[in-house]
């Protein structure tokens, strides 16, 4: 299981070998349900998104990039090849979804632990929205 630091180690790590900058780490806040850290690059910023998830299997990690700012209703997942690459390496055993996966319509019968009642309550447009989420 990961914690804070080892996140926010992960992240610095990803930004040093992809020749970004940590701009700053945003902790999880109500009502969102993740951090993230951002990185900056020439062409963009690129937010390093992370949460967490149970069910009776145990906890999950989840991690995805979008662009920054993240905020209330404006996530865009991005693919940035070298900070998904070098994550991938990382992050060993957790879970790093690719943009098409996070734009991808939900399947409430299937993991990845979706909160079915929320899901079905809130509506999101696609898994992204579900895992990543701002919902009260």
């Amino acid at each position: 299981m990961m914690d804070q630091k080892e996140f926010r180690k992960a992240c610095y790590e990803a930004a040093r070998r992809t020749r970004g900058q940590i701009a700053r780490f945003l902790p999880y806040q109500q009502p969102g349900n993740f951090e993230q850290a951002e990185i900056v690059y020439p062409h963009r910023t690129a937010a390093v998104l992370w949460t967490q998830d149970w069910d009776e299997g145990g906890r999950h990690e989840i991690f995805g990039i979008a662009e920054a700012p993240v905020g209330f209703g404006s996530i865009t997942f991005v693919d940035e090849p070298g900070l998904l690459a070098v994550l991938g390496e990382l992050l060993r055993g957790h879970r790093l979804y690719t943009r098409a996966e996070l734009e991808a319509p939900i399947d409430l019968t299937a993991p990845p632990w979706v909160d079915y009642r929320e899901a079905r309550f809130w509506r999101p447009d696609n898994l992204g929205e579900a895992l990543f989420n701002c919902w009260d």
